[in-house]
């Protein structure tokens, strides 16, 4: 099932060995069949010779083992199991590479060494994305041999192969997009190796599109952009038809159906909830793919930072699967996945006017959308009234440019002024504090 993560007991003194996570080579964590299948392919993609490949690219996978060792992509959601981390980065990887290999170099051609550049920007942006999760979204305490408390690893300063033992790790609460984004460009350019961070700075053009990929800049990322947020979405979507899979052999061979669950069945309402989305969004997957749903038609639009879908949209899958007695069930199962985005408000609803018709829609927005993509669905044209085919990597890549909805942002107060006490802390200015106009602070 969904793997739960225990907040740890704070670390002082020693452990017993059993309690932690033995730190591992990278040799040892890639050996697992899967893995070295992947990076099988990965090297086949990647047009590079032996050496190279390993200089730049073994290279810079052993950096990332050595930093994520076992630990998990997410808590409760996809590639939640240790070593979710890596394979995560090795599926995502996989299918960028493949990608690639499809929409931009013709098939049977030699790759020329400009194409091979290009194709390691989106290899190394590919195993990084994302990398400043490890300084905001873990608690690492590290451990030597004995089980004797080292101190709390710093992503920044050293990996974990080079200090520690053993570790154990707790999830932090807070998510700051904006900082693990900034912390990105920094962790990156500590892993890559020299000659391949070299190789990618000999040209303006590619060092800017890696540096935009790495931010998740993805409009200024263009077409490699477009590529990688396509492979991310192949990734989980890999993880949740596996996971179904196994899920459904657990429990008597019952298919990918989840609503059949009965009172025995030892999962948490969490769990079920969780499932529940998974479900959602195979189902959307195919309604598309079937010409069921249509993008940009009601009750789905793609709007600035994600997919809009109404109420009617969780009505629909109810009308189809009876089983499931009301839609709020649905929406919450697709807001436990965590794939959702939340306003400045906290609030999970959001209101888009759309231009032309000055149509209000309300409703979930999916930011994590392209995990609900297939391969190729119909979009509708709101000026013309066409509809038109479109595959998902061409979606993704025009939906950086959209601009047929407005966001109705709520008002939110803006962060008072701080000032900072002996401390080192910022903390709110006492209102006897602040100068009034004219008035002058005795020192």
């Amino acid at each position: 099932m969904f793997h739960r993560h225990t907040k740890k007991a704070k670390s002082t003194g020693s452990k017993p060995l059993k309690d932690l996570m033995k730190i591992s080579t990278p040799d040892q964590l890639l050996a697992d069949a899967k893995r070295q299948e992947l990076l099988h392919k990965i090297m086949e993609s990647s047009a590079l010779d032996n050496s190279r490949f390993d200089s730049c690219c073994m290279t810079l996978l052993n950096n990332f083992v050595n930093h994520c060792q076992h630990l998990p992509e997410t808590a409760n959601s996809y590639y939640a199991l240790p070593g979710g981390l890596l394979d995560h980065a090795l599926n995502r990887t996989e299918a960028a590479l493949n990608l690639v290999r499809q929409h931009l170099i013709q098939e049977g051609a030699d790759v020329s060494e400009e194409q091979k550049l290009w194709v390691y920007a989106l290899f190394s942006a590919a195993i990084l994305q994302g990398i400043g999760k490890l300084q905001i979204d873990f608690k690492v305490d590290l451990y030597d041999h004995n089980g004797q408390s080292l101190k709390q690893w710093n992503p920044l300063l050293e990996s974990m192969f080079a200090v520690g033992h053993h570790y154990q790790y707790e999830f932090q609460q807070a998510h700051e997009d904006d900082f693990r984004r900034r912390l990105n460009l920094m962790l990156a350019r500590q892993l890559m190796p020299a000659s391949g961070f070299a190789w990618i700075a000999s040209n303006p053009q590619v060092l800017a599109v890696w540096l935009a990929l790495l931010n998740e800049d993805w409009e200024s990322a263009g077409t490699l952009g477009a590529l990688l947020i396509r492979a991310d979405a192949i990734a989980i979507q890999r993880y949740f038809s596996e996971f179904m899979v196994r899920h459904a052999t657990a429990h008597g061979g019952r298919g990918n159906r989840i609503s059949t669950f009965v009172d025995s069945t030892p999962e948490s309402t969490d769990d079920l909830e969780r499932l529940i989305g998974i479900e959602f969004i195979q189902w959307l997957a195919n309604a598309l793919e079937n010409g069921k749903v249509m993008v940009n038609k009601s009750p789905l639009f793609i709007v600035p930072g994600g997919m809009l879908m109404s109420v009617d949209m969780f009505k629909l899958f109810v009308r189809e699967h009876p089983d499931y007695k009301n839609w709020q069930a649905i929406q919450n199962g697709l807001l436990a996945l965590g794939m959702h985005r939340v306003g400045a408000d906290g609030n999970y609803v959001s209101r888009f006017e759309q231009k032309g018709t000055k149509q209000m829609h309300t409703g979930v927005v999916l930011a994590d959308y392209a995990v609900a993509l297939p391969n190729e669905m119909k979009t509708y044209n709101n000026n013309t009234g066409k509809v038109a085919s479109i595959t998902a990597t061409e979606l993704v890549h025009t939906a950086q440019v959209n601009n047929q909805f407005t966001q109705q942002h709520t008002a939110v107060n803006p962060s008072p002024l701080l000032q900072l006490s002996a401390s080192g802390n910022w903390q709110q200015v006492e209102a006897a504090s602040v100068l009034q106009p004219g008035s002058t602070r005795r020192v």
